[in-house]
Parts: structure tokens; C-alpha cells; sequence
């Protein structure tokens, strides 16, 4: 008696470990300005933010692939071929190759690495795949327990 309850409280810490969030508070992002609201004085703000996208795309190697979001609201994939403090020269990622571009980083509102391999649906698959080896392998545990 007391290896089935042992057996039924292990299954239970192992399937209520995965109720966890593993992904924590979500920081709320400040409201961004459309085109008609913008000034064309740059404000020290807008300074700080500059100098650190600057700092951070210097010291990406050249040849990372990255995503750049202007301040337009536009977005695209690139090449980081060059960074200075004030701008970025990125070759866009198309079907059909294009000229290198040269983008001010008073227009760059984010420049994000992109990274190989880790796709949502890529995830979800890796997440349904583990559940359902845990849920065959409590319920091979249980079998083995009651079975003798």
C-alpha cells in the first residue's frame, strides 16, 4: 500500500510541475507615437535610446543575421554588414539580392538577433512531445506498481 501512494504522489509532483509559467511577468511597452505626433527635434530620450541601439549593434559581429524596425513601423530582415554610432549598413534579406542599404539610426526603432531553429511551431512540438512521454511513463509506472 504504501508504493502505490508513494507512486501516486510522485506522479503528482511530476504532472503539476508542468502547471508552472516558466515565462514570467509580461513588461508593458510604452505607447508608440504615429508619424503625425512626431517631432522633428529629437528629444534626449530619443538621444539615450540611439546611443544604446548604437552601442548594441557595434558590437554584433558583422554578418548577424538580424531584424530592424524603423520608427515608421516598418520592419525587415537583414545582413549586418557595418555599424557605426550613426548608422547601420544592412544588406536586406530578399529572393532577389539587393545593394547594400545604409539606415540612420535616428529612423531604427529596434534591432533584434535572429536566431536559427527556434520556430513557435517547432516549440509547441518539442512541448506536446514531452508531455506525452511523461503522461506513458506515469502510466508505466502505475502499471508496474499494480500489476504485482
Amino acid at each position: 500500500m504504501f508504493r502505490q501512494m508513494l507512486a501516486l504522489v510522485l506522479c503528482g509532483a511530476i504532472a503539476g510541475a508542468g502547471c508552472a509559467s516558466a515565462s514570467g511577468p509580461r513588461i508593458a511597452q510604452a505607447p508608440q507615437a504615429t508619424p503625425a505626433t512626431q517631432t522633428t527635434q529629437a528629444t534626449p530620450a530619443a538621444q539615450a535610446d540611439n546611443s544604446a541601439i548604437a552601442d548594441y549593434v557595434q558590437r554584433l559581429a558583422p554578418g548577424a543575421k538580424v531584424r530592424v524596425e524603423r520608427t515608421d513601423g516598418t520592419s525587415f530582415r537583414a545582413t549586418l554588414l557595418k555599424a557605426t554610432p550613426e548608422a547601420i549598413v544592412v544588406q536586406k534579406n530578399t529572393r532577389v539580392p539587393e545593394p547594400a542599404i545604409e539606415v540612420p539610426l535616428s529612423q531604427v526603432a529596434r534591432v533584434t538577433l535572429q536566431t536559427n531553429g527556434s520556430s513557435a511551431g517547432r516549440t509547441v512540438a518539442i512541448g506536446v512531445a514531452t508531455g506525452v512521454a511523461a503522461t506513458f511513463g506515469m502510466l508505466a509506472i502505475l502499471a508496474a506498481i499494480w500489476s504485482d
